[in-house]
């Protein structure tokens, strides 16, 4: 009996600076956070708030749990958890969308924090699947991080703390180590990961593993530190290569593709429910300018791979004018000057054919072959530059004279041993006997805009074909339906297999003139598009646009060319010659003629709604929830969440109260006691702790003697030792009477005896 008496006092808390939930142990955790935090600095680049800004997360979280185990401790360790789990999401809020707090017009309270963390959300992946390695911790990436990181924090919490058990805080901070782990094998720094074990080790050290496990404890502590570095060292040593951005690493299969192709995201970016301005522009050439961020070329799996030259980064000035440039074809010059609003990308919007970047700071990669500027790191967020281009002016009668054998394109004629033969096919169908690239050229645009396809930014999603490669075109071809991407993925590959070189061209479309400055553009997220462009023998690469009622025709492409005699298929209705005076690409001639900037003058394109490619946006986006729905549900979980221990406090009872066992009917006394605030120490002997809840009442003290006694009796081997449930009745009721009302609604919602353990040490069975 003093040995179990011994155990119990041992096992009591001792109140202090270092000790379980104290102090030390959350600055503990916070030092071992920020040690494992600091191997992110291989994927972010270190300017910016992110390090700072998840830490103080972090130290809020822990700050929360300790000040609630400091000040109440007789439930400090089930209300330490809710402390932690409702701060973290009100310092998210309060450090990302504190602006959005206050309900604006007919929003429902806290509808706009939720539009404002969708909107984070979306930056959050869209900022990762554009940029490379190391990224820009934009407020997306920071979100992402700060609440990442203050859950897994939470949780070391929970383990060291609440459930007493610290070695279990490894488990988060072994999570945080192995995102760079996994994301760059074998650029973790050695320094992060040796921080993180040591602060481990001075986690366990005071929290004092001694005290409630000796020697033993100790050494299974250091053996679980010991076992962090293990696995932070040999890991990325056992682990697949993974090919992060542009930057292959190893030899193995994984795969994760960030930053390098920038058709990636267009889809989410065409589907969002609200466009937004992403430049602004002025140029002096007649009408708006297509600006191209990249070209794609090789066909691979389910997306096109864009063109990456390996070319050191350089300040930009002369970039052209283009190789490809013949003599013979007209040209003109223009000066367009951009500011970037809300773009974030890693390729330089430009003009179709730059010869000159201006006022643009840093250095940049340029693609002199395909003349397009790319960032070495992190994308483009902001800033003006001027760029001085050429535009081309080829003829009708210069193109249908022109050939397709220009030696050192071999890569844009290429096509994939996977594509479907059903691609060459149409492709041959739709030509007929036209013999000309030029006559057939216009012959697959008007394959696609005469008006058998439907433009749709929601059926390849459906459909399961929403991509570019080879595979992909096959079922869209089945399919008819698609955006921008599909009908420039489509040509292109129908083009090579007519021997003619083709590529894709991904930037924006000219956007909406200023109607008080009409050498003004806006250009929103609805403008986001991709064009085939192919190439002809000294004209150079010359744009298409086959995408139904997007964009405009170049001039060259609406010349009233016979396509072909024969039906684009077997058994279908020749479509008559379009009027060279109504654009080819309008499928609906009542439909506003849009004007020469391919925009529709009266309508800006940041509206929403506005735009081809973002009309049917507003009925389903990539991530678009109602915000009302959201929050509704956030408080459906918040009040399950908060209702659960009660809930499981509930059945424990109603199982106790059933069963014949009176050791079970002793612990749900002593746990009531606990929930309700009154002495249940285990220092304290189960005679003291009756003496202490029935002094005052000589019935209530003979029920707990009987109680006790029943206890006694079974603990030390009697087969059984009934009590009567209307004797436990009456000993809880006598319990709840010795409380104030508030704290028996607490036993109710938050029983702290869920988290303690339920058997008394001096009342454990003989045989244990």
């Amino acid at each position: 009996m003093a040995e179990r008496a011994t155990r119990a006092r041992a096992s009591a808390p001792a109140p202090g600076l270092t000790g379980p939930g104290s102090p030390a142990v959350g600055l503990a955790l916070l030092l071992a956070t920020g040690a494992a935090l600091s191997g992110f600095t291989v994927l972010l680049e270190p300017e910016g708030p992110w390090f700072a800004s998840t830490l103080v997360v972090a130290a809020i979280v822990l700050a929360a749990g300790l000040i609630v185990r400091r000040t109440a401790p007789a439930w400090a360790r089930l209300w330490s958890v809710v402390a932690g789990v409702l701060a973290l999401p009100i310092t998210l809020i309060a450090m990302f969308a504190l602006d959005a707090l206050v309900p604006v017009g007919d929003d429902l309270l806290f509808e706009g924090v939720v539009r404002r963390i969708g909107e984070l959300v979306l930056e959050g992946e869209s900022g990762i699947a554009e940029q490379g390695i190391p990224a820009i911790a934009e407020d997306g990436i920071r979100f992402f991080l700060a609440a990442g990181i203050g859950a897994l924090v939470l949780l070391a919490d929970v383990a060291a703390s609440a459930l007493r058990r610290p070695a279990l805080a490894a488990v988060p901070l072994l999570a945080v180590l192995a995102v760079p782990v996994v994301l760059v094998p074998g650029e973790l720094p050695l320094l992060s990961v040796l921080a993180t074990a040591v602060a481990f080790l001075l986690v366990l050290a005071v929290h004092r593993p001694a005290a409630s496990g000796g020697g033993a404890a100790a050494g299974r502590a250091v053996g679980i530190a010991a076992a962090v570095v293990a696995v932070a060292v040999i890991a990325p040593l056992l682990l697949p290569a993974v090919v992060v951005g542009d930057r292959p690493t190893g030899a193995g299969v994984a795969a994760v593709t960030s930053g390098v192709n920038p058709v990636i995201s267009l889809g989410d970016d065409l589907r969002r429910g609200a466009p937004v301005t992403v430049l602004r522009y002025s140029t002096t050439a007649e009408g708006g300018l297509y600006l191209t961020l990249s070209h794609l070329a090789d066909f691979e799996g389910q997306e096109v791979q864009p063109v990456v030259r390996d070319a050191p980064a350089e300040p930009t000035d002369d970039v052209g004018p283009p190789a490809w440039f013949g003599e013979e074809v007209a040209r003109s010059e223009a000066t367009t000057d951009i500011t970037l609003v809300n773009l974030r990308s890693r390729w330089v919007p430009l003009p179709s054919s730059p010869a000159r970047v201006t006022d643009l700071d840093g250095s940049w990669i340029v693609d002199r072959d395909g003349l397009t500027m790319r960032s070495p790191a992190g994308p483009l967020r902001a800033g003006s530059y001027t760029v001085d281009s050429l535009v081309a002016e080829p003829t009708p009668e210069q193109l249908r004279a022109a050939g397709v054998t220009a030696p050192g394109l071999d890569r844009y004629r290429a096509v994939p041993d996977e594509t479907e033969p059903i691609v060459a096919q149409t492709a041959r169908t739709v030509v007929g006997d036209l013999a000309a690239p030029y006559e057939q050229a216009l012959a697959l645009q008007r394959f696609f805009t005469d008006g058998a396809f439907e433009y749709s930014e929601q059926a390849p999603v459906e459909g399961g074909y929403d991509g570019t490669g080879a595979e992909i075109v096959a079922r869209f071809l089945e399919a008819r339906s698609g955006y921008c991407v599909h009908y420039a993925s489509a040509m292109t590959l129908m083009a090579r297999t007519l021997g003619i070189p083709a590529r894709i061209a991904v930037g924006l479309l000219p956007g909406t003139r200023d109607p008080d400055a009409p050498s003004e553009f806006a250009v929103s997220s609805d403008d986001l598009h991709a064009w085939p462009e192919l190439h002809f023998d000294d004209l150079g690469w010359v744009r298409f646009e086959p995408t139904p009622s997007r964009g405009t025709t170049p001039a060259y492409a609406t010349d009233d060319v016979p396509a072909t005699d024969a039906p684009a298929e077997p058994g279908a209705t020749p479509s008559p010659t379009p009027d060279p005076a109504t654009p080819s690409d309008a499928p609906d001639p009542s439909a506003t003629t849009p004007g020469p900037d391919g925009a529709d003058p009266l309508v800006p394109s940041d509206a929403p709604g506005a735009g081809g490619d973002g009309a049917e946006a507003g009925a389903v986006a990539g991530f678009r929830p109602d915000p009302a729905a959201v929050a509704a549900l956030a408080v459906v979980l918040l009040l399950a969440g908060l209702a659960a221990p009660g809930v499981v406090r509930a059945l424990r009872r109603s199982r106790r109260r059933r069963s014949s066992d009176a050791l079970d009917r002793w612990r749900e006394v002593r746990d009531t006691a606990r929930d309700l605030g009154l002495p249940a120490a285990l220092t304290l002997t189960p005679r003291a702790l009756a003496d202490r809840w029935g002094a005052g009442d000589a019935a209530v003290r003979a029920d707990l003697e009987r109680v006790l006694l029943a206890a006694e009796a079974r603990a030390f081997g009697a087969e059984r030792s009934a009590v009567d449930p209307p004797v436990i009745d009456g000993v809880l009721a006598a319990l709840r009477r010795q409380s104030p009302w508030w704290r028996r609604m607490l036993a109710r919602v938050a029983p702290v005896s869920l988290l303690t353990r339920a058997d008394d040490a001096l009342l454990e069975p003989a045989a244990a």
